[in-house]
């Protein structure tokens, strides 16, 4: 049945109609959906990732791997070998020079790394126990495996060093170190005077690796047994990289109680 002029014309404006509606909702809802998917196209600027530090708990061969005394570390290991719990690794320690050490300990104080006893670091400086002993001999790049807890301690690192005759013998990358409780890394002076020490530390429990600038004064290290020493692979030649001896700017933070310890 032919359908009327009339009816034709209605049906054409109809579609028209319609087709015009489409357009004028949907134009504006593509367009405005353009420019997120061009942002999400974009690519969006990355922040360079710090260094973490990659923490792993141990069982020791002591009681208290930090400040051992060689007795007990050679009685540990002769249990410990009876226990087959470990297998023993000789290495040897290079010589280093005062740049390398400092940059190494600084690294640890960039990764934030935390204060354990019981936990060793993992990291492109090697493996080494996260306590004051551990970092010192992190830094100076002393063998390190189960066969030692990873790291010397407070009493077994003067076998790698030769006391000094004076404070003011100090350099960086000296240690400075009571062997009963607590050693730190020197870093510098923080006056001309020489009375304050700036060192770089694994302090205690519950703080990272850290610098200090303003709580090691003279008068602390001598009547706290604090003595120095210096490691003899150290390569006495002139280290562009080394930090000088100057008054400084450190992260200061801390109080007498936070730094005073007992076999930390």
């Amino acid at each position: 049945m032919p359908v009327p002029p009339s009816v034709c014309k209605f049906l054409v404006l109809s579609v028209t109609v319609a087709a015009g509606a489409d357009v004028a909702l949907s134009g504006p809802a593509t367009h405005a959906a353009t420019p997120d998917q061009s942002a999400a196209a974009k690519p969006s600027a990355v922040a360079k990732a710090k260094p973490q530090a990659h923490s792993t708990r141990f069982k020791p061969t002591v009681a208290d791997p930090t400040t051992a005394t060689p007795r007990q570390l050679a009685r540990g290991a002769r249990s410990a070998w009876r226990s087959n719990r470990f297998h023993i690794r000789r290495l040897d320690a290079p010589g280093i020079t005062r740049g390398t050490v400092m940059a190494r300990a600084q690294s640890w104080i960039t990764e934030g790394v935390p204060y354990n006893r019981y936990a060793y670091n993992t990291d492109d400086n090697g493996t080494y126990r996260q306590d004051c002993s551990g970092f010192v001999s992190m830094a100076w790049h002393l063998p390190s495996s189960s066969a030692n807890n990873y790291g010397e301690t407070t009493g077994t690192l003067p076998n790698f060093a030769t006391e000094l005759n004076s404070l003011d013998d100090l350099r960086p990358g000296d240690m400075l170190d009571n062997i009963s409780t607590h050693v730190v890394l020197f870093k510098g002076w923080a006056d001309s005077s020489h009375t304050t020490a700036m060192i770089l530390e694994e302090a205690h429990a519950g703080t990272n690796a850290r610098e200090d600038g303003r709580f090691y004064t003279r008068r602390y290290l001598a009547t706290r047994g604090y003595r120095p020493y210096r490691y003899n692979g150290i390569q006495e030649t002139p280290d562009p990289d080394s930090p000088q001896s100057a008054t400084a700017d450190s992260d200061n933070s801390g109080d007498e109680a936070d730094h005073d310890r007992t076999a930390d």
